[in-house]
C-alpha cells in the first residue's frame, strides 16, 4: 500500500471518527419539550389516603398528573381516574417515573380510607389526597381550580395538570385531551433537563 492510500485511509477514518463524535454529542443533547411553564400550581401540604401527609415536593423528580374530583361524582373524576390508567399502561416501563394525584374537594366525605379504595379501584400508583377545607381551598387557589361545596352538592373544574419534575405547571389538559397526547407530552418533561440539577 503507498503512502499516499494509507494518508487517504487515515483522513477517511478520522472524518468517520469525527462524524460520529458529532453524532454521539448531537444525541446526548438536552431535550427540551417546549411546553410553557404557567403561572400556576406550587407546593402543597395535604393528607395522603394512608392519613400521611403529603406534599408536592415528596413527588420531586417525576413528572405528575393532577386533577381534583371527589368520591361520589358521578361521571367526570370515574373518567378522569380511567384516563389515568389508561396514561399509566401506555407508558408501560417509564409509568414509574409518572405520578398521577387526585385531591379531593369533599373532605367531609371523602376520608383517607374512603379516598383509599376508591383511586386503589383504578390503579394502585394514584395518590389521592384530603385535607382541611381550608387547606383543599388554598390549593385550588394556587392551581386556578374552580371548587363549590354546598352539603352534598359538589362542582369543581376538571383540567388535568400536567406537572413537571420541579413542579412547575406545564400543561392543562381538558376533558376533550386523549390519552396519547397526555403520553407525548409527559414524555417530553420525563426526559427534559431539570432546571439547577
Amino acid at each position: 500500500m503507498s503512502r499516499r492510500q494509507k494518508l487517504r485511509i487515515s483522513l477517511v477514518t478520522a472524518l468517520m471518527v469525527s462524524v460520529g463524535l458529532a453524532a454521539w454529542a448531537w444525541l446526548q443533547r438536552p431535550q427540551y419539550s417546549g411546553l410553557p411553564v404557567l403561572k400556576l400550581g406550587g407546593d402543597f401540604a395535604l393528607v395522603n389516603a394512608t392519613g400521611t401527609p403529603f406534599s408536592l415536593a415528596d413527588s420531586t423528580g417525576r413528572v405528575r398528573l393532577l386533577s381534583f374530583g371527589f368520591t361520589h361524582c358521578p361521571d367526570i373524576c370515574p373518567m378522569t381516574l380511567a384516563r389515568y390508567r389508561a396514561v399509566l399502561e401506555a407508558l408501560g416501563n417509564d409509568a414509574a417515573q409518572l405520578q398521577p394525584i387526585m385531591i379531593s374537594v369533599d373532605p367531609a366525605r371523602d376520608t383517607p380510607a374512603v379516598l383509599a379504595d376508591y383511586v386503589a379501584y383504578f390503579s394502585p400508583n394514584i395518590i389521592g389526597l384530603t385535607g382541611s377545607t381550608e387547606a383543599i381551598a388554598q390549593v385550588a387557589k394556587q392551581y386556578g381550580a374552580y371548587v363549590s361545596v354546598s352539603g352534598d352538592d359538589v362542582s369543581h373544574s376538571d383540567y388535568l395538570y400536567l406537572i413537571d419534575r420541579d413542579g412547575r405547571v406545564r400543561r392543562l389538559f381538558d376533558q376533550q385531551a386523549g390519552v396519547q397526547a397526555i403520553v407525548q407530552e409527559a414524555r417530553a418533561l420525563m426526559i427534559e433537563p431539570r432546571e439547577g440539577v
